[in-house]
């Protein structure tokens, strides 16, 4: 079975970083957007079992992405992972109180990262099947 991870991201940075990572997830496939709105659209057009959302965004930002997101019955209930460089503990707990289901700082530890979303993605393929 084939996982779809969509990264909200519009650093093309970070966005290289996201490529490298997930290319070395067995079954993973990475859909890109570069704004909250974009993302938000595929994600209501298309599978997706995973989300990575940056909180800076042009536009609205991950906090509203977020909020828009748990508004359909297709995105409800898919995981989203905070992407940000606010990294302090009462952002963090901003973030978590607000739904998201991991917050992640950046710079991104690629290792520690990778695990996190194999951990995600197998609790997500466990309820599909």
């Amino acid at each position: 079975m084939t996982l779809s991870v969509l990264c909200v991201e519009d650093n093309r940075l970070n966005m290289q970083v996201m490529r490298h990572v997930i290319k070395r997830l067995q079954g993973v496939v990475l859909r890109e957007a570069v704004t909250a709105e974009e993302g938000i659209e595929i994600a209501l057009t298309e599978r997706i079992d995973l989300i990575i959302m940056d909180i800076q965004l042009p536009g609205i930002n991950g906090f509203e992405a977020l909020e828009r997101l748990k508004q359909h019955e297709q995105t409800c209930t898919i995981p989203v992972i905070a992407l940000s460089s606010f990294a302090e503990k009462a952002d963090i707990e901003r973030g978590l109180e607000a739904g998201f289901t991991e917050y992640v700082t950046k710079p991104i530890r690629a290792v520690q990262f990778m695990k996190l979303l194999e951990q995600l993605l197998a609790s997500e393929e466990a309820e599909l099947s």
